[in-house]
């Protein structure tokens, strides 16, 4: 086996004790060799291990001290992908951590493993054991819609029940993640599903009050003590909060100020000439844009664009017809505003009020219309 070290920032000594861990794997392979990938970051430490599968048994061997997250990437040589396609990874995130973890598939796929024998891996078949009792519950309740014919799905009368069922199936579904982290305060299974689930959905503060219902031992884990932190930094920019101010450069050289646009309604809009999913949602900014301007509504674009691409960044701003004011320090991802606001993916957006103060974000599409209709009144009809 071939072990690099990716990615060194910090590396503090660890709080416990390096235990053995031993990873079994056995999948079904259908086109030999192939070759396994592991990846798992400790400490700011990443580390990639490899190993070759044969007759589709693999195993990897290490030391750790707890639980922290990990994938495993399938490498399957074969013809090439014609020109223009690209080869379908094959991934299983799960844990690495301390004892003999069994990962088994009964195909050719990482994917539909089952993972078992610790502690997360126990933790998180329990926890899609649960979901899976819901989705056999959907399956029966949708059979008569499936079996209906086309005249009757068409009938409001008819799919209404099955409308209301299905949205209480996922208000059940949704609950399980919270449901399994209040009955499991002390697993790092529960830990993983609040970074995968709330975290990202609630609130800052609703998921400082959850954060802070798990025990000791997982809030000052390798994985949990940053989530502490980024809990508090979140909590910045938590709806009504102020939108901290900056200044950064327009397309001509000239210095803007967020706080130049107090009084107004701003959509604080981070994209890049080089992002398919901004450019494709452009238009529908400008739509918005055009329709409310006068109605103390405007945009400021924060491009992501890469050192020496402002060619490429003031071309997409004339292609797409954006007239509002665009700033960027040509710093890529490391974009100061963004690393201010901590941007992680664009298109990324915030709505900011009059006084300042953080009012809605990541608006796109129709939710970006629904907002603005709340706030300005109905679109106007195009002359």
């Amino acid at each position: 086996m071939k072990r690099i070290l990716l990615l060194l920032l910090l590396a503090p000594f660890a709080s416990f004790a390096q235990q053995n861990f031993t990873i079994n794997g056995k999948i079904k392979i259908q086109n030999a060799p192939a070759k396994v990938m592991l990846y798992y970051t400790v400490n700011g430490k990443t580390t990639i291990d490899s190993t070759e599968m044969k007759d589709g048994i693999f195993s990897f061997k290490g030391q750790i001290a707890e639980p922290v997250a990990a994938f495993l990437k399938f490498k399957k040589e074969g013809p090439k992908p014609k020109p223009g396609m690209r080869t379908k990874t094959d991934m299983l995130n799960f844990a690495v951590e301390p004892g003999v973890i069994s990962i088994v598939s009964q195909n050719d796929s990482l994917q539909s493993a089952v993972v078992s024998g610790t502690e997360v891996a126990d933790g998180m078949s329990k926890y899609t054991s649960a979901q899976k009792a819901i989705l056999a519950k959907v399956k029966v309740f949708m059979e008569p819609y499936h079996a209906a014919s086309l005249e009757q799905k068409k009938d409001e009368v008819f799919v209404r029940p099955f409308q209301k069922g299905m949205e209480q199936f996922q208000v059940e579904l949704d609950n399980v993640p919270m449901d399994f982290i209040r009955n499991n305060p002390n697993s790092f299974a529960s830990l993983i599903l609040f970074k995968q689930f709330v975290f990202k959905s609630a609130d800052p503060s609703a998921s400082e009050r959850i954060f802070n219902g798990l025990s000791a031992r997982l809030r000052e884990s390798e994985m949990g003590k940053p989530l502490q932190q980024q809990i508090k930094v979140a909590k910045v920019f938590a709806i009504g909060q102020q939108a901290p101010d900056f200044t950064q450069n327009d397309v001509d050289g000239k210095p803007v100020k967020l706080s130049d646009f107090k009084g107004k309604y701003v959509l604080l809009d981070f994209w890049a000439s080089w992002c398919g999913p901004c450019r494709a949602e452009n238009p529908w900014v400008k739509h918005m844009y055009e329709r409310y301007k006068d109605k103390n509504f405007t945009v400021l674009g924060v491009s992501l664009d890469h050192p020496g691409q402002k060619a490429a960044w003031l071309k997409a701003i004339a292609d797409d017809g954006l007239t509002w004011t665009n700033v960027s320090d040509l710093k890529g991802g490391q974009n100061d505003v963004a690393q201010q606001y901590l941007v992680q993916a664009i298109p990324c957006s915030f709505l900011i009020g009059p006084d300042g103060k953080i009012i809605a974000k990541n608006l796109r599409g129709t939710h970006l219309t629904n907002k603005l209709v709340e706030l300005f009144g109905e679109i106007k009809a195009e002359k």
